[in-house]
């Protein structure tokens, strides 16, 4: 089961172990019965006893599994690696178990030994199959042939071995040979090891494979000077960045068994700052340059300019202190050695950064996706796109941003959370009298909603373009993804929700709310008459206070392109004030509905 199911188990325990529900009564789960089906097993989840539930929780964490996350690489605990070397969260998985590792592709040069499994097959004039382990001699018997000593032989070396041999011995006969079973070797992996131990690996392993099998090493393990002793000698050193940064294997050793892997600790590290493809913490090794290092880390950014002087702020040994120091990219002094502890930084140019793109449609006159400079604003983009055309209409300008959508997304869930404990408290401590079905439906169908709706991260702006020339304020700054929709200047009002017949009404300067409302056939008998709200075609909402807005706001309110909305009647919840949670969720669904019909319309 996913981590994220066990976390929901686990939160959702914590939630609600606090509230009794241990006992469901027979209204309470009549109640219950009558939520939508998609309402009503989420409910019921989170009425179960908090005991079944513990059960579930034990059941999931008795589940063995062979990886699990290292809880210093887990999200939210970045900071306790800040100072990890570069590499260390390659190994983000660590082993729960020493099981042996097989599941390697087997290479042509594989050498055979004692405990290796192979089976052959006759065909032809001769048909025999049978498989045998290679005996601790090194000796393999052959069906029909007798033994035949493979010790020391790789594996395409034995095929070619036995297949001529069959066909000098066995005239008519063919054989296949297939390696069906690897032998294990043991491992031991110690020093600065995240597990230190013994391991059981496959006879292909080699020491990257080692080295993943048993998580890597620790925060204080070098990953560029690791040792593999074989007897009393050490036959490798051990380079991991050859392989992550360099994608060479000519470091990597294929091991035996009784091999020893030692992780020593780190000697010296270098950080690259600001400036460098990779900036990271950097392991160095003995005798490193400066440019070397540059190298390791993929070399500058597109925005370090070539005339740019690296800054090397390293220790003086003599006087223990910190000194700062400056050298050109292409000075001679970049082949100075490193020492530990160094730390160097290049500037970027600001001004040569991308900063993305900005689309802009609809009546402007050359509509289009424009790229944008740091610190360019959306009169610089409306400039670029050759301003607005005669038949626009910046009143409803439909302004998005990705990380606005983001945003309001999170917001509907919280507020979807937030009905279904009010839908909870209602049931469980029996708020409202009579319940039926349908008194719950309405909120039901706004928390399914709210579930399934994509915000397009619509945010009020106002682009009148004399403001936006006049007013440096009203002339914000664009960011990369941002849209700009400007429609034709529009000829009508909707008017949606608890109306006998919502309709789109032609526009008249003259008509008030109450007479708009009145020419899509009046209210229903579900509507809430004090709860009205209008929705400018800028996005921008406000609720209509009847008597207060016609003497405030009159018709001179409704603007072309806007959307009035009539809410349901949700009486029954006043006692929870339910509606100062469902208004301003209905006014931003609104929003979002009369943008999106804006924008399908064109």
């Amino acid at each position: 089961m996913s981590i994220y199911l066990r976390t929901f188990l686990i939160v959702s325990f914590c939630l609600f172990s606090s509230i009794n529900f241990s006992e469901v009564t027979d209204a309470q789960k009549k109640m219950v019965e009558g939520l939508p089906p998609d309402q009503r097993d989420p409910i019921l989840q989170k009425m179960q006893q908090a005991q079944d539930l513990q059960g579930d929780i034990d059941e999931i964490f008795e589940q063995e599994s062979t990886l699990v996350t290292r809880p210093e690489l887990k999200e939210g605990n970045e900071q306790d690696c800040k100072d990890c070397i570069y590499g260390y969260d390659f190994f983000k998985y660590s082993p729960s178990t020493f099981a042996p590792s097989n599941n390697i592709a087997i290479s042509s040069d594989y050498i055979l030994g004692p405990g290796d499994k192979i089976q052959i097959s006759y065909f032809g004039s001769n048909k025999d199959k049978s498989s045998a382990f290679i005996s601790r001699q090194g000796v393999l018997e052959l069906p029909r042939l007798g033994p035949i000593n493979l010790l020391g032989t790789s594996y395409t070396d034995a095929v070619e071995l036995i297949e001529n041999k069959v066909k000098s011995e066995l005239v008519g006969t063919n054989v296949s040979i297939t390696l069906t079973e690897l032998r294990s070797i043991s491992v031991y992996i110690l020093g600065q090891a995240y597990k230190p131990g013994a391991y059981t690996l496959s006879g292909l392993s080699t020491t990257t494979n080692a080295l993943f099998v048993s998580g890597g090493v620790n925060k204080s393990g070098s990953l560029r000077n690791i040792e593999v002793r074989r007897g009393k000698k050490v036959i490798k050193i051990y380079d991991f960045y050859d392989f992550l940064l360099k994608g060479s294997i000519d470091s990597d050793v294929r091991l035996q068994d009784g091999d020893i892997i030692f992780i020593p600790f780190i000697s010296k590290k270098v950080k690259l700052g600001s400036g460098f493809k990779a900036s990271n913490v950097y392991e160095i090794k003995d005798g490193e340059t400066i440019r070397e290092l540059v190298k390791l880390a993929g070399g500058y950014k597109s925005g370090v300019l070539p005339g740019e002087d690296l800054e090397i702020n390293s220790i003086d040994v003599k006087t223990n202190k910190r000194n700062v120091s400056y050298l050109s990219q292409n000075s001679l002094d970049l082949d100075e050695r490193l020492n530990d502890g160094d730390i160097i930084n290049i500037s970027e140019n600001l001004a040569l950064l991308e900063s993305g793109t900005v689309k802009i449609s609809g009546e402007v006159n050359k509509p289009g996706e424009y790229s944008i400079l740091k610190g360019d604003t959306i009169l610089d983009v409306i400039n670029r796109a050759g301003g607005y055309s005669e038949d626009s209409y910046s009143e409803g300008a439909i302004f998005t941003r990705e990380e606005v959508a983001k945003l309001q997304k999170q917001g509907f869930e919280r507020s979807a959370q937030t009905l279904e404990n009010y839908l909870i408290n209602i049931i469980s401590n029996g708020y409202i009298d009579n319940v039926s079905e349908f008194t719950l439906t309405p909120i039901t169908k706004l928390i399914n909603r709210l579930r399934t709706e994509e915000p397009i991260g619509r945010q009020i702006v106002d682009v009148d373009y004399l403001k936006l020339k006049t007013d440096p304020f009203a002339n914000f700054k664009v960011q990369d993804g941002d849209f700009l929709f400007i429609p034709k200047r529009p000829e009508s009002v909707s008017i949606v929700g608890e109306v006998l017949n919502p309709s789109i009404q032609r526009f008249a300067p003259a008509l008030s709310i109450s007479e708009y409302i009145n020419l899509s056939g009046g209210l229903n008998a579900e509507a809430d008459k004090d709860k009205i709200f209008i929705v400018l075609p800028n996005g921008q909402a406000f609720l209509d206070k009847r008597g207060l807005l016609f003497a405030k706001n009159s018709s001179s309110s409704i603007l072309p392109g806007s959307t009035i909305v009539v809410v349901r009647d949700n009486r029954a919840f006043d006692t929870i004030k339910l509606a100062e949670v469902v208004l301003p969720i209905l006014s931003s669904l609104a929003t979002t509905a009369a943008a999106l019909a804006v924008l399908g319309n064109n």
